[in-house]
């Protein structure tokens, strides 16, 4: 778009925005500012849950967590926690910062002490 009509699309943009940031709680402010102001889009689609269903990474994380449970034998504790375990190998994949947190506590704490075998 260019002109006039950009121009009245843009300040009617920002005044929307605005006015659904200052009917927010200070809680939730305080997150898109920690985030940027500038780049906080409160108009944006809505992730569609199927596309983590059925990513490619997810069926990845599938196939390793069946290899995975397949080594493992009947341990049914293990497949108990099945979610998690499908979010933290999507994760890792993704090389998702939490994921490796937990990836990186994992293998220091197999070499402390505190490890009890």
């Amino acid at each position: 778009m260019t002109g006039v009509g950009f121009m009245e699309d843009r300040q009617e943009y920002e005044r929307r925005k605005k006015a659904i940031f200052d009917q927010m709680s200070a809680r939730g402010q305080q997150r898109i500012l920690k985030t940027g102001y500038e780049n906080w889009d409160p108009f944006q689609e809505p992730k569609d849950p199927r596309e983590q269903i059925r990513s490619a990474t997810a069926v990845q994380a599938g196939m390793i967590l069946a290899e995975f449970f397949q080594s493992q034998g009947q341990e049914k504790r293990l497949r108990s926690h099945h979610k998690e375990l499908m979010d933290l190998c999507r994760g890792l994949l993704r090389q998702d910062p939490r994921a490796m947190a937990v990836k990186a506590f994992c293998c220091w704490f197999e070499r402390t002490p505190w490890k009890k075998d």
